[in-house]
């Protein structure tokens, strides 16, 4: 026992001697017109990261190797040939990238100098230990022969050079990647160039030098990122949340005209009281309306003024374009959008609601369950008519497409899979995965995502701040809580500080499987100097679970199918009491 944790001990610590040499004795690399300074890191939040910290902001590439591999910090800087050529108007981004040549020597370089560094610290730091090894004695105490001295150090460089070798191989490939992060302005840059503006004109107006950290951290994704992510999404979602009655209509409409979105999915609290009039004097139902796209709908625990109280579930039932996925209670509408298949329930709870916690979203929960089962069984009511059915939308934010009634989960999308033949394999494969569950559950509280199972995504709100776990995705606020919440105490009674806005985009390739989800925080709106400070785009493969069968086809220009169903004994046990 005792050799097997000097064995370890040693192993660890050679390693961070090897990472502390990197970090004293860097390696330097160029390009035409780039130069960077490489070291390898052990701090916890940097193990299996690419960081690439830039005076503009910092870009972050995270993999999810089997083993955490140390770190990689490369820090990088323009040339100084360059300078004068940054004051060239017309001089592009893409012009400034590095080629993929330059790019596989830069990494070439690093992996041969670094790497002999790292391996020539940990040489180093066991030979050190077998020489004290073979002297550590009494003074009447022959010396160690050196086989002894030497058997645990050398088993030990072997561990280590060949475990973090391992470790680096099997981490940073363009197969394992976890997520691309870019904060400050870098992010605040990078975030505009599909949301605001066109990023060579917002270049510009920052500073010319922005122009190269883009064209950097553009030839490191291209490097690193996977081909079928780089692809075009089929379909894109919006996700939006605790909008607390603040009209940030159009933005979304900017937002979901330059992002191309399919569909908006909003987990509830649109208003803060309850009352329909607070959404009417806001102009929400209009803005709503004027997205042009379907919006997926299920109450918050704020969007209604007693236990019984849908005033505001039905007013948006009137709204063209809008879906509520719990019309009303125990019946749900599952929405077939761009071929991906949606349902969800409403939070049971109201404003005013002080007591049960998390355990009064299991009712709800379970009966949605039921009703699912109850569908795949046989036996739930399906196909009634709604009140959603007068609805309009543009799956692809042009011509308005039909929402039409649908027995036949996932039929959409099958006619684009090439013939009869493609179309059957489409509609036979939606068929195969409409039995195991949705492809995306809408929920407004944690809870009742986690109470709840049989989805590929779980999406819920309430919480003001986003998180992930698995295949739950917690959406945060897209207005900063509204006028009302928006600001919240600092810590040890500090002054008021404003909440963070957020939005996620998910994004679906042809086979309706995830291909990143993109969240995008922003601050300071209401201040009127709105910053991008965090944009994060994740490998969908870590979070869609179970994916989808092979076969399946998604497109934005499929038709929006409904089905209605209605447990035939719904749980009683699920309505809110007073």
């Amino acid at each position: 026992m005792v050799v097997l944790l000097g064995l370890a001990t040693l192993t660890l610590a050679s390693g961070l001697v090897g990472i502390a040499v990197t970090s004293v004795w860097p390696t330097q690399v160029s390009t035409q017109s780039y130069a960077a300074t490489v070291r390898l890191s052990a701090e916890p939040d940097q193990l299996s990261t690419l960081h690439a910290p830039t005076l503009f902001g910092d870009l972050d590439l995270r993999f999810d190797g089997v083993l955490p591999a140390p770190g990689v910090n490369a820090v990088a800087r323009v040339q100084d040939r360059i300078t004068s050529v940054l004051a060239t108007r017309d001089l592009s981004v893409s012009a400034l990238k590095p080629t993929p040549a330059e790019i596989d020597d830069a990494v070439a370089t690093t992996i041969t100098q670094v790497g002999g560094k790292f391996a020539g610290g940990v040489l180093l730091t066991c030979v050190l230990v077998a020489f004290a090894t073979r002297h550590w004695r009494s003074r009447d105490e022959p010396l160690r022969p050196w086989r002894r001295a030497v058997a645990i150090p050398a088993l030990s460089l072997l561990l280590a050079l060949t475990g973090t070798a391992g470790a680096a191989w099997s981490t940073f490939r363009p197969d394992r990647l976890e997520s691309v992060g870019a904060d400050g302005l870098l992010g605040y840059v990078r975030s505009n160039t599909a949301i605001l503006a066109d990023v060579e004109a917002r270049s510009a107006q920052a500073q010319p030098y922005v122009k190269n950290m883009l064209a950097l951290s553009a030839a490191l994704q291209d490097k690193f990122v996977p081909a079928e992510l780089a692809t075009p999404a089929s379909v894109k979602i919006l996700l939006v949340s605790d909008i607390h009655g603040a009209n940030a209509y159009p933005l979304m409409k900017q937002i979901v005209e330059t992002e191309g979105i399919t569909a908006v999915v909003d987990t509830g609290d649109l208003v803060n009281f309850g009352r329909v009039q607070e959404a009417e004097a806001a102009g929400l139902f209009t803005g709503i309306r004027s997205l042009g796209v379907p919006y997926l709908f299920v109450r918050g625990n704020h969007d209604a003024a007693s236990p019984t109280d849908d005033a505001l579930v039905e007013r948006m039932t009137q709204v063209p374009g809008v879906v509520v996925l719990e019309p009303r209670r125990h019946a749900y509408t599952l929405a077939t959008v761009g071929g991906l298949r949606i349902g969800g329930f409403n939070d049971p709870r109201w404003f005013g609601d002080t007591g049960g916690g998390p355990a009064t979203q299991v009712p709800a929960a379970e009966a949605f369950g039921e009703a699912m089962r109850e569908l795949r069984a046989g036996g739930a009511t399906t196909a009634q008519e709604s009140s959603t059915r007068g609805a309009t939308a543009s799956p692809s934010g042009g011509t308005p497409a039909p929402l039409t009634s649908s027995a036949v989960p996932g039929s959409s999308g099958a006619s684009s899979s090439g013939g009869p033949s493609g179309a059957a394999a489409a509609s036979s494969a939606a068929a195969a995965d409409a039995e195991r569950g949705l492809d995306v559950l809408v929920t407004h509280e944690p809870a009742a995502a986690e109470a709840s199972g049989d989805a590929g995504i779980r999406l819920h709100g309430h919480m003001h701040s986003t998180a992930l776990q698995g295949n739950r995705i917690q959406i945060g606020t897209f207005t900063g809580g509204g006028v009302v919440s928006h600001y919240i105490q600092g810590a040890d009674g500090a002054e008021l500080a404003g909440q963070p806005y957020a939005f996620d985009v998910l994004s679906f390739g042809g086979d309706c499987r995830l291909q990143t989800l993109t969240r995008y925080s922003y601050r300071d709106l209401l201040e009127g100097r709105p910053v991008y400070d965090d944009v994060r785009a994740i490998n969908g493969r870590a979070i869609q679970s179970p994916l989808p069968s092979t076969g399946r086809v998604c497109r934005a220009d499929a038709p929006v199918t409904l089905q209605d169903v209605r447990a035939t004994t719904p749980d009683t046990s699920a309505r809110p009491t007073p």
